[in-house]
């Protein structure tokens, strides 16, 4: 029975939303043109179903309000009573009372009123109504039930584990098994390493094969042909003859078996293909949640919040059934909610003020969750008052954002972009809603550690359109990996437009930024290098191809120049919070075939601002750039070492990386302009304190700064370094950009 009930419910929840959405359409016509008449005949069947459908899932509070409903619209019909402003309203409250009770059937909570929207039903509906639906209830509920308006019973919520094809497990299990399935795949794809070694394999040997058979006359000499005639060895009792013969059926099984492992490995690899890319798709999906499981109660927040203000919001809510990764979900909600009250606390104005300047009464505050390609978008508009350019310019002013002269110049896109800078807020006052100018800030920031954008605009025809845009899943992420100097760079394959290779001759050069004429339009073009503070010179044109990766993020494009494009391919992202680098530049990292990490650059962080001046195509090199501090980094871990330098070169640092302490010594010897030493302690040949007492012994190197950077932790080993001269003590649990950096800043 329970697995009938939850069939039953489910059913119900997708039919009483539609007929809820129906009702809600015919109240934006009526309310758009006070012209239009209403389809009363259809409203009132769709409240019919819905009391027969509620009477069918023992949802008698849904039923009752129904009936009434059903009853008010058949006194509307028989013009009883006025389809106005007032009686629209009573609707509206009773659907979304019908809405809430759904919810807190189905999905539990807090328990719902609905004897001040029961009460007003019956007034509208009259005589019309009835007699009374029969209410099914134990006679304890009905004796402790005072009127008909009492508080709705708790019904029984649908577990997951009452269904016989759902089971209840535990999340953190649940992760780790999406971390498995991810990080298969790239592996997976690792194998095809193996079959460019097994073919160079036997290419080697068809060479050994060919020289074999050169060698093989000369060295036997007497040999003879076999009795087959065959080309083979005599074994005319000569030991070498015999020696030779033996060599010769052993490289031939050799080549044998090695052509067998050929085909056998294309044939598992083949396979491990197949069923590793449905299986990490199958498990994808059971992270695959619809909107719904986050923004269910959205319209009802909406509507609270206007009401609580004094407005009239209709909350008009698509794309439920949109599903996405249920992390993304998750982390998107606080935001949406705040994009959301902004809406009606910023956005929407009172009645009165709608009804003066030529607009209904009630606002609609919609939101909208769809696909495009790989990539999750919400929506959130309001047709409200719009965004207040001359408020924000004189804010903007005010806060030395923007100069006077600049402020009226400015682009609309642009002056729209500083309301999601921290502090900035337009409000006169701040309430409990809004006001304190930090809520933006935070959904950008939010945004962004999602490899997202956010972008605010003009609605046309009035109000305020926010859209967010994030990757559906943070799962196994196809990668396009790029050099820029020294370093491998990784950037999500969904925010690549395009890549391509140009003369240098086919930029334009004459306008404030270099641009490429790219479908129609001018992109402008920076060095990736430039962007991320690498020092050294930009390209000089000097008539070789420029290789470019053409970014979309927030609406926006950017072609930037690297050095090189390297591949494109499928691979796990360890997040920036699990090896501490800057979320806000960097989603994480992954491991290359060689061990070392790439770092993944966050789009969203890439892309220029509004009104952004690019760094220069060409820079030639300078002195100020030699002169930039000089860090040697000492590490015998390949992938350690290979992050610090990527960072501290992102961050204007000169990098030079040695493998241990004794390496490190030698390179002392050699450079003169070293500013500061970063050190691990456990290394081969010469450990960290032995680099330190050797640095710190040295009258020509005494001064130099030294941090230890290791994941000894004990007290002991802390004053151990301090004693020998550290000038910082710091214990790696996990890699930490901040601190690191921060170290570094203290002692230069």
């Amino acid at each position: 029975m329970n697995d009938i009930r939850t069939r039953l419910l489910a059913a119900f929840d997708l039919e009483h939303k539609e007929h809820l959405a129906a009702i809600r359409e015919s109240l934006r016509a009526v309310e758009k043109d006070p012209a239009h008449h209403p389809d009363l005949v259809e409203i009132h069947r769709r409240a019919h179903s819905l009391k027969g459908a509620a009477r069918a899932v023992d949802l008698p509070e849904v039923e009752r309000l129904s009936h009434w409903l059903e009853a008010a619209f058949i006194a509307i019909q028989r013009g009883d009573v006025p389809f106005d402003a007032a009686a629209r309203d009573v609707v509206r409250r009773a659907l979304d009372a019908i809405e809430d009770v759904v919810a807190w059937a189905t999905r539990g909570g807090g328990a719902v009123d609905i004897a001040e929207v029961l009460a007003a039903l019956t007034r509208m509906g009259g005589e019309g109504g009835g007699p009374e639906p029969v209410q099914r209830r134990p006679a304890a509920a009905e004796a402790g039930a005072a009127s008909p308006a009492a508080a709705p019973r708790p019904a029984r919520s649908v577990d997951a584990s009452e269904g016989a094809a759902l089971v209840r497990i535990r999340s953190a299990g649940l992760e780790r098994l999406f971390t498995a399935a991810a990080g298969l795949l790239p592996e997976i794809e690792n194998q095809s390493a193996l079959v460019a070694e097994l073919r160079e394999l036997r290419g080697e040997w068809r060479a050994l094969e060919r020289s074999w058979h050169a060698m093989r006359p000369r060295l036997l000499r007497g040999g003879s042909h076999d009795a087959t005639g065959a080309a083979g060895i005599s074994f005319a009792g000569d030991e070498t003859a015999l020696r030779l013969s033996s060599f010769e059926r052993r490289f031939r099984a050799l080549g044998a078996s090695l052509d067998a492992a050929h085909r056998a490995h294309d044939r598992h690899l083949w396979s491990l293909r197949r069923w590793g890319s449905g299986f990490q798709d199958e498990v994808r999906q059971l992270r695959m949640l619809p909107a719904e499981s986050q923004f269910s109660n959205l319209g009802r927040m909406i509507r609270d919040i206007s009401r609580a203000q004094g407005k009239e919001v209709e909350a008009d809510i698509r794309g439920l059934e949109t599903q996405a990764d249920r992390v993304v979900l998750q982390r998107l909600k606080d935001p949406v909610l705040h994009i959301a009250r902004n809406a009606v606390s910023h956005g929407v104005e009172t009645p009165q003020e709608r009804v003066a300047a030529g607009k209904r009464a009630a606002a609609t505050v919609r939101f909208e969750a769809s696909v495009v390609g790989r990539r999750l978008v919400l929506r959130v508009e309001d047709d409200g008052r719009g965004p207040n350019r001359e408020a924000i310019a004189r804010h903007a002013v005010e806060r030395g954002l923007l100069g006077a002269e600049e402020a009226e110049s400015a682009p609309e896109e642009r002056l729209l972009d500083l309301i999601f800078e921290p502090g900035f807020s337009t409000a006169p006052t701040a309430n409990e809603y809004a006001g304190r100018g930090m809520g933006l800030a935070i959904v950008r920031r939010e945004v962004t550690r999602l490899q997202g954008s956010v972008t605010l605009a003009a609605r046309e025809g009035g109000g305020t359109v926010v859209t967010l845009e994030v990757p559906l899943s943070l799962l196994s992420q196809r990668l396009v990996f790029v050099a820029v100097q020294d370093d491998i760079l990784a950037i999500p394959s969904n925010d690549v437009a395009r890549v391509l290779r140009t003369p240098a001759d086919t930029l334009f050069t004459d306008l404030a930024a270099p641009t490429i004429r790219l479908e129609e339009e001018d992109v402008p073009v920076t060095p990736l290098a430039a962007l991320l503070g690498y020092d050294g010179a930009m390209p000089q044109g000097n008539g070789a191809p420029l290789a470019l990766v053409v970014l979309r993020t927030g609406g926006r494009r950017v072609a930037l120049v690297v050095d090189a494009l390297m591949a494109t391919r499928d691979s796990v992202v360890t997040p920036a919070e699990e090896v501490g680098i800057d979320a806000a530049r960097f989603l994480g990292t992954v491991l290359m075939d060689d061990g070392s990490p790439a770092l993944v650059l966050n789009p969203a962080a890439l892309s220029p601002r509004p009104g952004m001046a690019l760094p220069p195509l060409v820079r030639p090199v300078d002195e100020s750039a030699r002169r930039r501090p000089h860090i040697l980094v000492v590490d015998d871990s390949i992938t350690t070492r290979t992050l610090e330098k990527s960072i501290l070169e992102a961050h204007g640092y000169r990098v030079t990386l040695c493998v241990d302490g004794r390496e490190a010594v030698e390179t002392l010897g050699e450079l003169e302009d070293v500013n500061l030493i970063i050190s691990d302690v456990e290394m081969p040949r010469m450990d960290g304190f032995a680099l330190l007492q050797a640095v710190k012994g040295n009258p020509m190197t005494s001064d130099l700064p030294v941090i230890l950077v290791t994941s000894r932790a004990s007290d002991e080993d802390r004053e151990r370094g301090l004693d020998l001269g550290a000038d910082a003590y710091i214990v790696k649990t996990r890699f930490d950009q901040n601190e690191l950096l921060a170290g570094i800043r203290r002692l230069l």
